[in-house]
């Protein structure tokens, strides 16, 4: 018996694939977790599974530049709730590694997930001031365990500028990416941390997380920090940066030894609101509904709110995640729009800074800003797969060229619903269903040791073919 072309075919949606200049009605061709063809009226018959799509979009799964899968207490949701919002490939920005490898051959719904390991005082690092050998054993030490690099915490956990330098500079030399949620103990979470970093990096690559939580109006006018962090930005050749569209943030509701949120990001945020910076502050401001705490309800994890946010909370002896109202609606629409004059995007990428923490709103969001006209829907492609999976080097994703992996989405084009997450040529998702099979680890050859010792499913990437490495191949537009 002669065999079949496709073990998937993709019938009838409207294709969008910018790499590709697809943007109409198409089927996709699907051969051992490959795209074989995009093409018209490809034959049923050289099919063993359709997917009639009449209606709906198709495009290539989303590379989430900026999520966490791995979360205390969520028992995997974080996997389920990705691949059900059409991620196919996510950027876990804190790990740690060890709790990824546990997780990923029983809950991973055959995500792919690359790993940067986070580091502050008293995780990675010793205290807020690290020397530079301590920097390189720490980056060092994220690359064999098979992380793709590190991920500093500064503005949650202040490190000092001299710290932040010495992890930067450690992670260039070491070919190890690091991304940075900027803020030190000189600066913040805001835009004056925004322009330390730059200092800081000198001119080594760096990658700026979630640019628009640096513009909620702490130091200056919201749209007058919105234009400080883009000009930075269009004038810096070294980074390489994301931003979210959710209106809640995420942070910790954990109380210190001090009587202090743990987070300075939840300081500024019951500052903001005019709550006081302590126990009390926080306890009111839950109970007044300015404040969730999210937990895990069912197999999903969920916002809860006003007294059964505050009890959850007191029974977890504060060490629970907690969300404010805290992203302006005008940040997140600016850094997702805004380009430079050549056409290119300023802000590379759309991130969702979610997974577990449930504000997954890339497609609902996204296409909002499609009906809207902000973004066309080949823009909104590039931003939430192409771009991203440049940044990273993932150089067979974000796009559906013959040979690519075959990671697609299937999607409701006005609700931003994902009807169907493929990964790899299988599903992953199906109406809302996520499927349980075993996720990969995206990992560089320094972490295929202790991965294969782990046993664990893993692919190797090379980071040197990243836009975070290479600043003259920016992703087109």
């Amino acid at each position: 018996m002669q065999e079949l072309k496709y073990d998937l075919l993709i019938k009838q949606g409207h294709v969008v694939d910018p790499v590709n200049m697809v943007d109409q009605v198409m089927d996709v061709g699907i051969k051992d977790g490959k795209i074989a063809a995009v093409a018209s009226d490809l034959e049923l018959s050289d099919a063993e599974n359709t997917l009639w799509s009449e209606g709906l979009l198709v495009m290539p799964g989303i590379v989430d530049s900026h999520a966490h899968v791995a979360r205390p207490k969520a028992f995997g949701a974080g996997y389920r709730m990705l691949v059900n919002a059409g991620v196919t490939t996510a950027v876990d920005f804190e790990g740690p590694m060890e709790v990824v490898i546990d997780e990923i051959m029983t809950y991973g719904c055959g995500l792919n997930v690359a790993v940067l390991e986070g580091l502050w005082p008293g995780v990675g690092l010793s205290s807020e001031h690290a020397s530079r050998q301590e920097a390189m054993e720490q980056v060092q030490r994220a690359l064999d365990k098979g992380s793709l690099g590190v991920k500093l915490l500064g503005g949650h956990y202040p490190l000092t500028p001299e710290t932040i330098a010495n992890v930067i500079e450690a992670a260039a030399e070491s070919g190890a990416y690091v991304a940075f949620h900027v803020g030190s103990t000189k600066t913040g979470s805001n835009i004056l941390g925004l322009e330390e970093a730059i200092q800081l990096a000198s001119g080594h690559p760096l990658h700026i997380a979630h640019v628009n939580s640096y513009c909620r109006g702490l130091i200056d006018e919201p749209l007058v920090e919105i234009g400080r962090a883009l000009s930075i930005l269009k004038q810096a050749q070294n980074l390489v940066s994301e931003s979210h569209l959710a209106p809640l943030n995420g942070c910790s509701g954990r109380i210190g030894e001090n009587g202090l949120p743990a987070s300075h990001v939840t300081r500024n945020c019951l500052k903001a609101l005019g709550y006081p910076i302590n126990e009390a502050g926080l306890r009111q401001a839950l109970l007044d509904g300015r404040a969730a705490v999210y937990s895990l309800v069912g197999r999903t994890m969920q916002h809860i709110w006003k007294e059964e946010a505050y009890r959850c909370w007191l029974a977890e002896d504060t060490q629970v995640g907690v969300s404010f109202p805290a992203n302006l609606r005008s940040a997140a629409l600016i850094c997702a729009t805004e380009k430079h004059d050549s056409g290119e995007f300023v802000v590379d990428a759309i991130s969702s800074d979610g997974g577990a923490i449930p504000r997954n709103v890339i497609l609902s969001h996204g296409l909002a800003l499609v009906q809207f006209g902000a973004l066309t829907l080949s823009e909104l492609v590039l931003k939430l797969a192409y771009n991203p999976a440049c940044m990273f080097g993932f150089t067979n994703k974000g796009h559906l060229t013959a040979g690519a992996d075959a990671d697609v989405i299937v999607v409701h084009p006005c609700t931003g619903r994902v009807y169907a997450t493929v990964i790899a040529g299988q599903f992953s998702a199906l109406e809302g269903i996520p499927l349980t099979r075993p996720g990969h680890i995206l990992t560089t050859e320094r972490g295929v040791k202790v991965l294969r010792q782990s046993k664990v499913n893993y692919r190797v990437v090379d980071l040197r073919d990243s836009t975070f490495f290479n600043r003259g191949a920016r992703a087109v537009d």
